[in-house]
C-alpha cells in the first residue's frame, strides 16, 4: 500500500522532489526474461505443462508490477520467479538427459541388430545405412517422439 502511494505521489510534480522510488531491479529482470525466454524455447511446456503455467503466471504478474512502477514488490516477485525458472529448466535438461540416454540405449540395441542382418546385397545394405542415419540424426536432434516413430519402422 505505502508502495502504490509513493508512485502516486511521485508521479505530482510539485511532491516529487520529496518523494524517492526504490531503484528498479534491472538486472534480475533481464536476467528473469532471459531465463522465461529459454524455457519458452524448451520443451518445457510439453514435460511440466503445470509448472510452466505457474512460473509463466508469476513472470507476469511481476512484468505488470515492474511497468506499474512497484519495484520492492516486483523485485520479490523476481527472484521468487527467476528461482522457479532455473528450477524448472534444470528439471527439464535432467528429463532430456534421461530421453536422450533411453533413445541412445535403443539406438545401440538396433544398430547391433541391423548391422548383423547386413549381406551382400548392396541395396539392402544401403537401406539400412540410411534407417541407422536417419535414427542418429533425429537422435541428435532431440526429436525423441519421431525416434520413437521411425525405430518402430522397418528398414527393410
Amino acid at each position: 500500500m505505502v508502495e502504490k502511494v509513493k508512485v502516486v505521489l511521485s508521479d505530482i510534480p510539485i511532491v516529487k522532489r520529496w518523494v524517492r522510488l526504490p531503484p528498479p531491479p534491472k538486472e534480475l529482470y533481464r536476467e528473469t526474461e532471459a531465463k522465461i525466454a529459454l524455457l519458452k524455447l524448451s520443451r518445457a511446456k510439453d514435460l511440466f505443462a503445470d509448472e510452466y503455467g505457474k512460473v509463466l503466471k508469476e513472470w507476469d504478474l511481476a512484468k505488470k508490477d515492474y511497468e506499474r512502477k512497484l519495484y520492492k514488490r516486483a523485485e520479490r516477485k523476481l527472484k521468487k520467479t527467476h528461482q522457479a525458472s532455473e528450477e524448472l529448466l534444470k528439471k527439464v535438461e535432467d528429463e532430456e538427459k534421461r530421453f536422450r540416454e533411453e533413445a541412445l540405449r535403443r539406438y545401440k540395441e538396433k544398430e547391433a541388430t541391423l548391422l548383423a542382418k547386413l549381406s551382400k546385397d548392396e541395396e539392402k545394405n544401403l537401406k539400412i545405412r540410411l534407417y541407422l542415419w536417419k535414427l542418429r540424426n533425429l537422435l541428435d536432434l532431440g526429436r525423441f517422439d519421431e525416434f520413437e516413430r521411425e525405430l518402430e519402422k522397418s528398414p527393410i
